[in-house]
């Protein structure tokens, strides 16, 4: 495999379950938030508006909000701790919504992964919340209101920091790579 700088981020980035709350610099959040605008869409609308909440206020909003909804369907009751903190101490949040569109949910994921790997490469680590995020904001909700623009739907959220203690090795990835 070609080693370079772009590979060294994509194999550095992983979800983290904790960060350790410093402060993103705001030319890092910028770089960040511009790599996701740079992502692939269908037929390049570009129907994506990102929520960049880096308030306390927020922060806490979302938590509140996020930890009064149940837990997902086939999360073990042994994983409500992780869901007790959804914030996992991330100093930035990014909301990912969408105009509804044919590729539209492709498009917030490829924003995303552009924002991950852009993270990883300035030493930013990243998690991401989808299912408990869709059922927050699918409801007519206050926060709704106030976060998203009317029309747009909201595909995920990201979660940015600086990596917290006790970082796992994730080990070498697997799956199936069949070619013919």
């Amino acid at each position: 495999m070609i080693q370079n700088e772009t590979m060294q981020s994509i194999l550095a980035r992983r979800s983290y379950k904790v960060f350790d709350g410093r402060p993103i610099e705001e030319e890092a959040l910028e770089t960040i938030v511009t790599a996701g605008l740079y992502a692939p869409t269908g037929m390049n609308r570009q129907p994506w508006h990102f929520t960049v909440i880096r308030s306390k206020e927020w922060l806490d909003k979302f938590g509140e909000a996020r930890r009064a909804l149940p837990l997902p369907p086939g999360i073990p009751k042994a994983a409500a701790a992780a869901f007790g903190d959804p914030m996992r101490n991330a100093p930035v949040m990014i909301i990912v919504s969408a105009k509804e569109g044919m590729t539209s949910m492709q498009d917030c994921c490829l924003a995303m992964e552009n924002m991950f790997i852009a993270a990883a490469s300035l030493g930013i680590m990243s998690g991401w919340d989808h299912a408990t995020v869709m059922d927050l904001f699918s409801q007519d909700s206050e926060l709704k209101k106030e976060l998203i623009p009317e029309g747009y739907t909201v595909y995920a959220a990201a979660f940015f920091g600086y990596p917290g203690p006790n970082v796992k090795d994730r080990g070498e990835r697997k799956g199936t790579v069949e070619y013919k």
